[in-house]
């Protein structure tokens, strides 16, 4: 009987102990300046087109995918193949490999990195827009003016690898890094 109590009074204890615990709390607010909400109920996201002459032919796709995936996951809007609120679209305009550590003695890259350029658009939806604020909320766009962003992103490797034989893996971390700038530009509060 004194060892059911003795566990009784231990899992009593680390009841107790527990409730004085602070557990993470997480928020779901819209984002943007002050948490203030974001227009609109639902997300355009056209196909990225290719420009860059080495780009992998599956570059387009794989970004314009990974951007309708973070508006699905990170946002309230509803995801539309046509006439939404927020109309997003872009080009790839560079991907490129240059080396950047070289041996010393040899003319070997150690390092190479792969880096990509995209160009992107966003606009707001003139209903939207008729009211003052919405249209200074337009130029969040990146650059009022042209409402056009260029984002960057790229990743290093190692120089001994084939880049073919890992150049997808380096183009899923590419995607996701752009993607995320994408998305944090348009509904992150950035503006």
């Amino acid at each position: 009987m004194k060892f059911r109590s003795k566990y009784i009074f231990i899992i009593l204890i680390g009841i107790t102990s527990l409730s004085y615990c602070k557990l993470p709390s997480f928020s779901l607010k819209p984002g943007g300046k002050n948490n203030a909400e974001i227009p609109g109920n639902s997300v355009q996201v056209d196909y990225f087109e290719n420009q860059s002459s080495l780009a992998s032919s599956s570059a387009s796709i794989t970004l314009t995918e990974e951007i309708k995936d973070i508006v699905l996951a990170q946002s309230k809007k509803e995801l539309v193949s046509e006439q939404g609120d927020w109309l997003i679209n872009g080009v790839i305009t560079q991907y490129i490999v240059n080396p950047i550590s070289i041996q010393s003695g040899t003319d070997n890259a150690q390092q190479n990195r792969l880096s990509m350029t995209v160009k992107v658009t966003c606009l707001l939806n003139d209903e939207l827009m008729k009211d003052g604020n919405l249209q200074k909320r337009d130029s969040l766009v990146i650059d009022p003016t042209t409402r056009d962003g260029t984002f960057n992103a790229y990743v290093d490797f190692d120089a001994t690898k084939s880049f073919s034989a890992i150049e997808d893996e380096l183009l899923t971390e590419l995607v996701r890094q752009l993607s995320q700038d994408i998305y944090d530009r348009i509904f992150g509060g950035k503006w």
